[in-house]
C-alpha cells in the first residue's frame, strides 16, 4: 500500500512507540467495531500478521479496508523501509572512535520501528524524553568499534524485515570493521571465509543492541557454513562467547566427522579439554584404532611445541632446532608424551578394538601409552594353551563397562546382519528385558533462589521420563546414567533453570564431587537457544 495509507497521527490521538490511542468514538468508520478487536488488530496484525481465526475473515477484511492495509505486512515493511532512508524521523550516527564531530556516517529509519525491535535504542530515546530537553532530538551516536558502518544498512533493513540482506553486507574483509572477538576465526593460509565473518561480527552487533532474533539468524548462518576447516575455531568461539547453539552445532559436527578430521591439520587446534571430552563421547563417529592413532598425531604435536618452547633462542630457527628435525624416536616413547596422553588414553575403550591384534594397538601397549586390561576367566578358551577370545567384551560386556560407542556403521552391518540370518525379523534389534525402576536421589541446591513449586516440577518430569521402558531396558550403569543426564538437560532447559540449581543422580551412584552448590549462578537463560540431544 502507499504510505500515505498508512495510519497517520491524524487519525490516532498521539500514536507513538510508547503506546497506542484509538480512533475518536465522533468517528462513524470505527463505531462498528468492538474495541477489543481494534486493539488486537493494532497491537497484533499489523505488526506481526497474527489474526485468529475465531474471529473471521470478513472482520479482518472490514478492518483492513478502513485502516487501508491492502498489502502483506512484508511488502509494506519493504516500501516503509525504503522511505524511511530518506525520510525518516531517527538519525543514527556512527562515528570513527570517540570523535562524534559533523561528517560522521549516518543512516535514517523510524524511531517508531527502532525502539520497539532494540530495547538499547528504546532506552535511550525514552531517557532523552525523560530529561526534557526541548527541541526533542531524533538523533542518536555510536562508535564505529561497536556498531560498524559497514553493518549498518543491513541492520537497519533487518529491523524492518526480520531478514539478512547480505546484498548490503561489505563484500571484502578489508571492508569490514575488525571487532575483537571475531578475530577467533583465523586463516590458516587459506581464503578467509567471509560470510562466516561477517556473520560472527554481526552477532555481537545484534547482542549489544539486543536484536535477539538477529542473533539466532546470524547463528543459522555459522551452523550452516561449518566445514571440517573451520569447526575447531568456532567451537572455541562460541563457547568464548557463551554461544550455546553454536557450540553445540559445532560439538556435534566434529563427533559426527571425526574421522575426517582427526587426519588433517585441523585436529590440532583442538586443546587437551576439548580433545577429552571427544575421546569421552559416546557418539564419536570413530573406531577405536583410529581415535587412538588420533590421539598420539596430537600428543606429538603437543609434545613438539613444548619443546620448541624450552629451546634456547640460539638454536631455534637452524638446522637442529625442534621444529626441522621433529621428535625423536626416543621422545616418542618417552615419560613425557606418556604423560600428555594419560588423560586421553584412559577414554579409548581399547577392549573394544578391531581387530584386537591390531600391530598400533600392540605399538601402544608396549610403548606404556594403554595398559593391558586384566585377563577375566571368561577371556579364556582353553586352559591348556592359553587361548583366548577377544570378543568376549562385545558378547558378555561387565556391568560396569562403558560398552562400545555407537558408531554407525557397526550398528549398519549388525542389522544388515540380522536380516540376512532371519528375514522375517525385518533388521530389529531383540528387545531388551526390563530391569527394575530406578531410585533416584533429587536435592535443591538453591532454595532461596529456585522457587520450591518449579523444583517439584522438575522433579516430577525427571521421574515420569525415567519410567518408560526406553529407559528401564538399559543394561548397563553407565547407559543409565548417560541417559538420565540427558533427560535432566532436557527437564531443566524447557523449565529455564540453570543447571546448578538442581542435583540429580542415581541412588546407586557413588558421588566424587560434593553437592556442595557453586558461588555463583551461570548467565541467564537466553529465550531461543537450546540444546541438541
Amino acid at each position: 500500500m502507499d504510505l500515505q495509507e498508512y495510519p497517520t497521527i491524524q487519525q490516532f490521538n498521539n500514536l507513538s512507540f510508547f503506546g497506542i490511542s484509538y480512533p475518536k468514538e465522533d468517528d462513524l468508520r470505527f463505531q462498528k467495531f468492538d474495541t477489543e478487536d481494534v486493539e488486537f488488530f493494532l497491537k497484533s496484525y499489523i505488526h506481526n500478521d497474527v489474526w485468529p481465526e475465531e474471529k473471521g475473515k470478513t472482520l479482518l477484511e472490514d478492518l483492513c479496508k478502513e485502516f487501508g492495509c491492502h498489502k502483506k505486512l512484508e511488502e509494506d515493511l519493504k516500501q516503509m523501509y525504503k522511505h524511511d532512508l530518506k525520510e525518516g524521523d531517527l538519525t543514527i550516527e556512527v562515528a570513527e572512535g570517540k570523535n562524534y564531530e559533523k561528517g560522521n556516517y549516518e543512516i535514517r529509519c523510524s524511531s517508531l520501528v527502532a525502539a520497539s525491535r532494540s530495547p538499547i535504542i528504546r532506552s535511550l530515546l525514552q531517557k532523552r524524553l525523560t530529561e526534557k530537553n526541548f527541541p526533542f532530538s531524533h538523533r542518536i551516536a555510536f562508535s564505529n568499534l561497536i556498531f560498524p558502518r559497514a553493518f549498518a544498512p543491513l541492520f537497519i533493513s533487518f529491523l524492518y524485515t526480520d531478514r539478512l540482506d547480505w546484498s548490503l553486507a561489505p563484500k571484502s574483509e578489508d571492508s569490514i570493521s575488525s571487532l575483537t572477538q571475531a578475530k577467533a576465526i583465523t586463516y590458516s593460509g587459506k581464503s578467509p571465509d567471509i560470510q562466516l565473518a561477517r556473520a560472527l561480527q554481526i552477532i555481537e552487533v545484534a547482542r549489544f543492541f539486543e536484536v535477539e532474533s538477529m542473533v539466532q539468524a546470524c547463528e543459522d548462518v555459522v551452523v550452516k557454513n561449518l566445514s571440517c576447516d573451520n569447526v575447531v575455531q568456532i567451537l572455541q568461539w562460541g563457547r568464548s562467547n557463551n554461544s550455546k547453539y553454536i557450540s553445540t552445532h559445532a560439538f556435534r559436527f566434529i563427533e559426527r566427522e571425526f574421522s575426517r578430521i582427526s587426519t588433517s591439520g585441523t585436529l590440532y587446534e583442538l586443546t587437551s579439554q576439548e580433545m577429552s571430552e571427544f575421546t569421552q563421547s559416546q557418539f564419536l563417529q570413530s573406531t577405536e584404532l583410529e581415535l587412538l592413532n588420533a590421539c598420539c598425531r596430537w600428543g606429538e604435536h603437543a609434545l613438539l611445541k613444548k619443546l620448541e618452547d624450552r629451546e634456547p633462542n640460539l638454536v631455534a630457527d637452524t638446522c637442529h632446532s625442534i621444529s626441522r628435525r621433529g621428535l625423536k624416536k626416543a621422545e616418542k616413547s618417552g615419560e613425557e608424551l606418556k604423560e600428555i596422553l594419560k588423560p586421553l588414553a584412559e577414554n579409548i575403550r581399547k577392549d573394544y578394538a578391531l581387530p584386537p591384534f591390531h600391530q598400533d594397538l600392540t605399538d601402544a601397549f608396549n610403548k606404556g601409552i594403554l595398559e593391558q586390561s586384566p585377563l577375566g576367566q571368561d577371556l579364556v578358551v582353553c586352559a591348556s594353551t592359553s587361548e583366548i577370545n577377544p570378543d568376549v567384551h562385545w558378547l558378555k560386556p561387565e556391568e560396569n563397562s562403558t560398552g562400545p560407542r555407537y558408531y554407525k556403521p557397526y550398528h549398519t552391518a549388525l542389522l544388515k546382519h540380522r536380516v540376512l540370518k532371519d528375514p522375517s525379523s525385518g533388521g530389529k534389534l531383540p528387545e531388551l528385558p526390563l530391569t527394575p525402576p530406578v531410585s533416584l536421589e533429587f536435592a535443591n541446591l538453591y532454595p532461596g533462589i529456585l522457587d520450591e513449586d518449579v523444583y517439584l516440577e522438575a522433579k516430577r518430569r525427571i521421574i515420569e521420563r525415567t519410567e518408560t521402558n526406553d529407559f528401564k531396558c538399559l543394561p548397563r550403569h553407565y547407559h543409565r546414567k548417560m541417559a538420565l543426564e540427558m533427560i535432566i538437560r532436557q527437564t531443566l532447559s524447557e523449565l529455564e533453570i540453570p543447571e546448578e540449581c538442581i542435583s540429580c543422580h542415581l541412588s546407586s551412584e557413588n558421588l566424587e564431587k560434593s553437592t556442595t552448590p557453586p558461588d555463583v549462578l551461570p548467565p541467564p537463560f537466553v529465550s531461543g537457544s537450546h540444546d541438541i540431544f
